[in-house]
Parts: structure tokens; C-alpha cells; sequence
């Protein structure tokens, strides 16, 4: 019983150093020549994030392929002019184009400039009282041509020459600003110092004789920006919605659906928030405005003696894209729009239908 009790100390003697070996941290040894040696240094753990990251749901084949073949949603037409994510950088930017504005208007013409010698305040009064002459005789404006207008409508009734295009439009031009009219006066009573922020984001408000040169070559480049972006995004439907009115010529208008209707409308310029009964109405109202031109254009020489400017508003109302293009190819476009717009090619379509059709046919980019 000795031999065995002897073994059984050695083993437990032998453990007992085995763990205290394994839990202790090793101390300071020594080098050959006896001096201690620093100790090492304990590993440290790395740091574990204990946040979660959101779960993103897995897609289904199904789902992929519905979201592959959806039309993209439209992004607003004004993103690309958005002033800044912060108020400071909004409010900097809004002073900066309020600036533009008025030294445009100043090389113009349209607005005396400021004394050389005046104050920031002496300017901002200056300033101040010229826009407000501007507005003011902008207002007196869409009165006298409304006497102009009463003048022409009474030649047409007495037996004279025919409203001509021109006139069509400066009645129609005249109509609208007037009903403009009256809140626009409101806001210069009131507010007048958010009109500069409505020139910005909702230009549509103001009468047209009340806006600076800038401020309308603003509006109509948004305006081309989002046709540019409605003719790129959905050329496939474009090419769709045609060939679908040249195969089935019987397809009415209001068999459009909603991703159609949108496509359609921003190209030409509409709005395209709202139902799809309302989005529709806009259309049918657009395209009756532009049948009821096509027959003056035709009648006044297919549009030979429009000048540039008239040329390109034509072009875009009718949804045809007029950027990188000379004014030889616009006039070559509206030809193509006036010569096909009574086309044996578009089948017994009602005019509204055809004009659908050759809107479809510019945003797939077949001429």
C-alpha cells in the first residue's frame, strides 16, 4: 500500500503544478546573464459590435422579375436645381440666384441698376422699388393688352381677316395671366418677400409679363430637363405604346394605364401626380390645344415663319426634344409632326389618339 500512496502524491503533486502553470500568467524570466526580462504583454480582445445592422428582406425570383419589368418612378423634374440639404446652404443659394436675377435684369435694361456710391441698405431699397415698378407695370400690362385683345375680337366679328396663330396664343396667354392676376397682387400686399422663393418653386403663379429674363430661362430649362428624363426612362414604353396604336388602330385613348398616362404626360411637359382619370383629363385638354394649332401651323405655311424661339416652344409642347439639335432639325421635326399628323399610317384613330401616338413615336426616338 505504500508503493501506490507514493505514486498517488507524485500524480496529484504533478496536477497541482499542471494547472497552476496553466491558469497563472507566465512571470518575468530571466536572460543568460540573470537580468529579468519584461513581462509580455496580454493579448487584447477585440472589440465586438453589439448592434445589429437591419435585415434587408431577401427577394424572391417573382418579385425580381415584377420589379425588373415595372417602368422606374419618376424623379421631380426640379432635383436637379435643389439648392441644398441645410437651411444655410438653401438660404445662400437663394440670395445668390435673387442676385443673378437682378444683375440680368440690370444688363437688360429692365431694371435701373444701383448708385455706384449707395450703401447695402441704399441697395436693397433701390432694388426693392425697382422689382415693385416692374410688377407694377408688368400688371398694367395684362390690362392694356386685354384692350388690344377686345380690339382684335371685334375685327374677327365685323367680317375681317381670321384670328392668326400669334393672336390665338396672345389671347390665350392673356387668359391666363389674368386669372394669375389677383392672387399675385395678394402676395405683393401681404408677402412680398416669398416671391422670390415662389419664382423659385413654383414659378407657374406668376403672370408671364411679370417675370425676368432669367427667371423664365429657368423655368423652361426644368421644363426640358424632365422631358429629357421622361424620353430616357421610359423609351421602352415609348416603343411599346407605339406599336401598339399602329397594330390595334382601334385602341382608344383610355385603355392607357397609369405608367403610360405618366410617360405621356411628362414628356410634354404635364403634370403627372394625381389619379389616372384626372392625368388623362390633362392629356385630352393638352392635345385638343395642340390639334386646334397644327391647323393654324398648316394654314400658315407648316410653320416657315415662326422665329427660333417660337420654333422650339412648338417643339416642346408637342413633346419633342429640342437639346443638341439645330434649328434646321427643329423645323425638320415639326414638318415630320404637321405631315403625320393626318397620316394614313394611325388608322381611324380619333386626332387626340394620333397625337398620342406621334408623342410615343418622339420619345422612342422614331422620326
Amino acid at each position: 500500500m505504500g508503493a501506490p500512496t507514493a505514486w498517488a502524491a507524485r500524480s496529484s503533486g504533478a496536477l497541482f503544478v499542471h494547472r497552476q502553470l496553466s491558469t497563472t500568467p507566465p512571470g518575468p524570466t530571466k536572460s543568460t546573464d540573470g537580468a529579468p526580462q519584461p513581462p509580455l504583454p496580454t493579448p487584447r480582445k477585440h472589440k465586438v459590435e453589439l448592434r445589429p445592422a437591419p435585415l434587408k428582406p431577401v427577394k424572391s425570383s417573382t418579385d425580381a422579375l415584377s420589379a425588373a419589368s415595372k417602368p422606374p418612378s419618376p424623379t421631380p423634374a426640379a432635383s436637379s436645381s435643389t439648392l441644398g440639404s441645410s437651411g444655410t446652404s438653401k438660404q445662400e443659394s437663394l440670395a445668390e440666384v435673387t442676385k443673378h436675377d437682378l444683375e440680368d435684369a440690370s444688363q437688360h435694361g429692365i431694371l435701373a441698376p444701383p448708385p455706384a456710391d449707395a450703401s447695402w441698405v441704399g441697395r436693397l431699397w433701390h432694388q426693392g422699388k425697382e422689382l415693385f415698378k416692374f410688377y407694377w407695370r408688368g400688371m398694367k400690362l395684362i390690362v392694356s393688352n386685354r384692350r388690344r385683345i377686345r380690339e382684335i375680337q371685334e375685327r374677327v366679328k365685323a367680317g375681317g381677316a381670321p384670328l392668326s396663330r400669334w393672336e390665338t396664343r396672345f389671347i390665350r396667354t392673356n387668359r391666363q395671366d389674368t386669372l394669375k392676376l389677383v392672387p399675385f397682387v395678394l402676395m405683393i400686399i401681404v408677402i412680398e418677400e416669398i416671391i422670390p422663393l415662389v419664382v423659385l418653386y413654383a414659378p407657374f403663379i406668376l403672370p408671364s409679363t411679370c417675370l425676368l429674363p432669367s427667371q423664365k430661362e429657368r423655368i423652361d430649362s426644368k421644363r426640358r430637363e424632365k422631358q429629357k428624363y421622361y424620353a430616357l426612362e421610359y423609351k421602352p414604353l415609348f416603343e411599346q405604346l407605339s406599336q401598339r396604336f399602329l397594330v390595334q388602330s382601334d385602341t382608344p385613348l383610355k385603355s392607357l394605364d397609369g405608367s403610360a398616362l405618366s410617360a405621356v404626360n411628362g414628356l410634354l411637359a404635364l403634370p403627372t401626380y394625381g389619379p389616372s382619370a384626372l392625368r388623362l383629363s390633362r392629356l385630352q385638354q393638352h392635345l385638343a390645344s395642340i390639334a386646334d394649332d397644327d391647323t393654324l401651323l398648316a394654314r400658315e405655311s407648316f410653320g416657315q415663319a415662326l422665329t427660333q424661339i417660337e420654333l422650339r416652344d412648338a417643339l416642346e409642347e408637342r413633346g419633342i426634344i429640342t437639346d443638341g439639335l439645330s434649328p434646321n432639325a427643329w423645323r425638320t421635326r415639326l414638318e415630320w409632326w404637321l405631315t403625320h399628323v393626318d397620316a394614313k399610317a394611325s388608322g381611324d384613330l380619333d386626332p387626340i389618339s394620333k397625337r398620342v401616338l406621334l408623342v410615343a413615336s418622339s420619345g422612342a426616338g422614331k422620326f
